[in-house]
């Protein structure tokens, strides 16, 4: 048999790994880069000011990359003197897989309500909704059975349904979420503590997705999530634990990390003149799929991280073990981890 390509003769299989990845939506490895995918009660919940820029090049080694970009913004208005604010926000979610460039795009629009239970809690609870389109360019798939023994013969019969079509859906989410803030007790001392965690149900209308048009929804996801930023009492270092917990179908996801992030210059309280800058190594353990190395920067407000997988589920005999790279930068006003945190600086 000659010039068949042997990634041609896959290209079905990774159409179907792509069903069933946006059955179960595509999402990132740096989990606490991308708080309104995970819960729309994260709008204003400690900061007046986020956005987000997310990429990830997936599967590179073995297919056609899979590109998935984000971009995400939220603001707090209506607040009020005892702490109190509305949180609004947007998500802009873009996701291409394989040679047949099937795709997911969503926009949603996040509101949330911010209650200060006290000096150090803030209490919150949040609804999105929006609009997605999926696509696929049908024509690019190749199925094995149209090979003539010589070559790839597009005037065969591929014996696949031929009733296709790109659609729209509309989603809606919800969740609620926590946040507690306690400052340094001394200036220099460096023992903050800031804990984010929530709780939230995505596709509650459970949408249809089937290009077939074949009656399959989107299944309800449950997700629980939760970092913290524990100072170390008289160092410059700061652990960052965290975990997700994704429930979709019969699909399950747990991913626990941490990050170990080391101050190397703390920003002057009064004068403002120098700015708070560290560095963070760690990573996250997608149970029975990937481990996540990790690296950030963080100056003032801004933030750059990226991150690797390394895929250890049964595609690595495919993947050769390589997942795939992801970048996120991102601003915070105030600066959560700054000097003297806690909920009253978000007041």
């Amino acid at each position: 048999m000659k010039n068949i390509q042997p990634k041609k003769i896959l290209l079905p299989f990774f159409f179907l790994i792509g069903v069933i990845l946006n059955a179960q939506d595509v999402h990132f490895s740096q989990t606490q880069e991308t708080p309104l995918l995970l819960n729309p009660a994260q709008a204003a919940l400690g900061h007046d000011i986020l956005a987000i820029i997310n990429y990830k090049d997936q599967w590179r080694s073995f297919t056609s990359p899979y590109r998935t970009l984000n971009v995400s913004a939220d603001f707090a208005v209506m607040k009020k003197s005892g702490g109190n604010r509305m949180g609004i926000g947007m998500n802009v979610f873009s996701d291409k897989a394989g040679d047949a460039n099937m795709g997911t795009t969503t926009g949603q629009l996040h509101l949330s309500y911010v209650i200060a239970a006290n000096d150090k809690n803030l209490i919150s609870a949040g609804i999105s909704g929006g609009y997605g389109q999926r696509s696929l360019q049908y024509d690019k798939l190749h199925w094995d059975n149209q090979y003539d023994g010589l070559q790839y013969n597009p005037g065969l019969i591929s014996g696949e349904p031929t009733t296709f079509s790109n659609h729209g859906y509309a989603d809606l989410n919800a969740g609620i979420g926590w946040f507690f803030g306690d400052g340094h007790s001394t200036l220099s001392s460096n023992d903050a503590l800031t804990i984010n965690a929530g709780f939230a149900l995505h596709h509650i209308n459970r949408p249809a997705y089937s290009f077939y048009n074949s009656g399959e929804r989107l299944p309800m996801k449950m997700i629980a999530h939760g970092n913290a930023g524990i100072g170390v009492k008289n160092y410059n270092l700061v652990l960052e634990p965290s975990y997700l917990v994704m429930i979709q179908g019969g699909h399950h996801e747990i991913t626990p990390g941490l990050m170990f992030r080391y101050i190397t210059q703390e920003s002057s309280k009064y004068t403002g003149r120098k700015k708070s800058s560290s560095f963070a190594l760690g990573g996250y353990w997608r149970v029975k799929d990937a481990f996540v190395a990790c690296a950030r920067y963080d100056f003032s407000s801004w933030s750059v991280g990226t991150s690797y997988d390394f895929n250890v589920s049964d595609l690595r005999t495919a993947s050769k073990a390589k997942g795939g790279i992801e970048i996120a930068i991102r601003f915070i006003s105030p600066n959560p981890f700054g000097k003297g945190n806690s909920v009253k600086s978000f007041n």
